[in-house]
């Protein structure tokens, strides 16, 4: 069970929402105002943010920047009908770790709180694993293959934690373009190739013959379990 703050001020979505989440489990505070949300978070932080941008009171990205401000790692999930692609980029960059606009389907919202929430259990763990010969910690960022540090950009951080998240799926190149890029399907596919192919040189003993970032022929990729 976690405990997920929901700001929003829709009520019938805040009712559809709200039964949903309690029926998975988890235990849900609603705010449908910042204010509120607010004095809500000055008690402790939840384990999931849920927000909404166009709020009575303000604008939801205000609060996004003010947490991560203030070093809160709380994973935010914001749900707005800002759905254009300068807006998904703007909340990526105040902080939120991802984006879904409205309207949209239960399964898939139900779908991205579970990732983020495995993400914040791992990151609760230390994030620390070991794919192959690399060994990485995803809540500091820090890298080693075959116990020397390596660098990683921001988007070869994004499309691994990505992967780790889901672990043993089979993933296509359009959804990454989307989750990790926040590209549309049409955009160049080799991109992800060619970071597929940088990963692999870290974790895997022979990167021609790979064990645990496979590909999966006419599809995508897979990150095996070690």
């Amino acid at each position: 069970m976690a405990d997920i703050l929901l700001v929003e001020d829709d009520a019938t979505l805040v009712l559809s929402l709200e039964m949903t989440l309690q029926a998975h489990g988890h235990h849900v505070i609603v705010c449908r105002r910042l204010a509120e949300a607010r004095d809500i978070l000055k008690g402790g932080l939840p384990d999931l943010l849920l927000l909404d941008l166009g709020l009575p009171d303000g604008d939801g990205l205000d609060l996004c920047q003010e947490l991560r401000q203030q070093g809160a790692i709380t994973p935010i999930l914001m749900l707005t009908a800002r759905g254009t692609l300068g807006a998904r980029v703007d909340g990526l960059r105040a902080g939120a770790d991802d984006y879904l606009p409205k309207p949209f389907d239960l399964p898939e919202l139900m779908a991205r709180v579970e990732a983020l929430l495995r993400r914040r259990r791992w990151h609760q763990g230390g994030g620390d694993l070991h794919i192959g010969k690399l060994h990485v910690d995803l809540t500091q960022r820090r890298a080693l293959s075959d116990e020397e540090a390596v660098h990683l950009t921001d988007l070869e951080w994004r499309l691994l934690t990505y992967l780790v998240e889901r672990r043993g799926e089979v993933i296509s190149r359009d959804e990454l373009l989307r989750r990790v890029w926040q590209s549309s399907p049409e955009s160049q596919t080799r991109t992800v190739d060619v970071f597929i192919s940088r990963l692999r040189r870290w974790m895997e003993e022979d990167s021609a013959k790979p064990r645990y970032l496979i590909s999966v022929r006419g599809v995508g990729y897979r990150l095996n379990q070690d």
